[in-house]
């Protein structure tokens, strides 16, 4: 595309002090948002930028507020408010799109883009002296995941390219209302999930429940892991490789707690001390299954633990049946 030189002219000088702008925000939000959130950025290119310019939308060409845009793409809806909570600590917001929370400009059978857009100028610092780019306006989109793939997938479909095609957009914009669907059911799910047709169970969850609800019991907040659903699965598997019945593991735990073993065990993971109180306490049905053959399923013996240690000498007992830390 054949480009004016003054354009092109004041696309470089823009570009030189818009890199430095985007290295200063690149560091600013990677320190702050979430580890699961992704951090996307961009300078418009010379073409794009006398494209923009022709649009005869933007007043000031040296003040096109977005020749550089970033994005945050967060989880799901729930996350939007901390992330631009998270865009004003590090930026003054000027003005958004839409202009208020909980307003657009959409009617109910529309879903052309609208997803929150911030502009703001970068908060000076204490610790950096006065810079120029404190006084740049630039655009932070906030977008969940399900938007921003939406946007990769059908973007050159709906905005770009060497042709115009009513399906093509048309298909887009099916996609989009669905994934809006799927975003609706992703929020609410706590209370979708707890609609008539939904609030059952089968016999396999309501083990696992059983299991998580005896070990928050059992053991205190700060001895069991985040993930109890993990957890809660291992001690299922374990039980039904053994053939134990769960209920029997709980009387073991508990006769070895009150006897200042078990749960009182302070050194050893929940894990752990299942193992420890089923080779107390079963320890021919241990070694039964330590003993066969064509096991699919591994104990995992923890190096630090006694009992790990006598497991892994019973007589007989076959390598592929259990794994420990070299």
């Amino acid at each position: 595309m054949k480009i004016n030189s003054k354009i092109r002219k004041l696309h470089s000088e823009l570009h030189e002090l818009h890199t430095l702008l985007e290295s200063r925000v690149k560091s600013a939000f990677e320190a702050k948002k979430r580890k699961q959130w992704f951090f996307i950025h961009r300078i418009k290119e010379e073409e794009s930028f006398a494209l923009k310019l022709e649009t005869g939308r933007v007043p000031d060409p040296r003040a096109m507020e977005d020749f550089f845009a970033c994005t945050l793409v967060v989880e799901n809806r729930t996350a939007i408010a901390e992330a631009s909570a998270l865009v004003s600590e590090v930026c003054e917001v000027a003005y958004r799109r839409p202009a208020e929370e909980g307003k657009t400009h959409k009617s109910p059978d529309e879903f052309c883009f609208d997803d929150l857009r911030l502009y703001v100028k970068l908060k000076s610092s204490d610790l950096l002296p006065p810079s120029p780019l404190e006084d740049i306006i630039f655009e932070v989109q906030i977008k969940t995941f399900l938007q921003y793939a939406w946007g990769i997938a059908t973007h050159d479909l709906v905005y770009k390219g060497k042709s115009a095609d009513w399906g093509r957009a048309r298909v887009a914009y099916q996609i989009k209302a669905m994934l809006e669907h799927a975003e609706i059911s992703v929020e609410r799910v706590d209370e979708i999930a707890h609609s008539s047709l939904l609030a059952v169970s089968d016999e396999k969850l309501r083990k696992l429940n059983s299991t998580i609800k005896w070990l928050c019991k059992t053991w205190s907040e700060e001895q069991l892991p985040k993930d109890l659903v993990r957890l809660g699965e291992n001690i299922i598997n374990l039980a039904q490789a053994k053939k134990i019945e769960l209920e029997e593991i709980f009387n073991c735990i508990e006769v070895d707690t009150k006897s200042g073993q078990g749960a009182a065990l302070n050194d050893l993971t929940p894990y752990a001390t299942i193992l420890n109180s089923l080779y107390t306490h079963h320890k021919d049905k241990l070694e039964k299954f330590l003993r066969s053959d064509k096991k699919r399923f591994r104990i995992f013996l923890d190096n630090n633990a006694e009992s790990s240690r006598r497991i892994a000498e019973i007589p007989q007992a076959r390598p592929e049946n259990f794994v420990t830390l070299k």
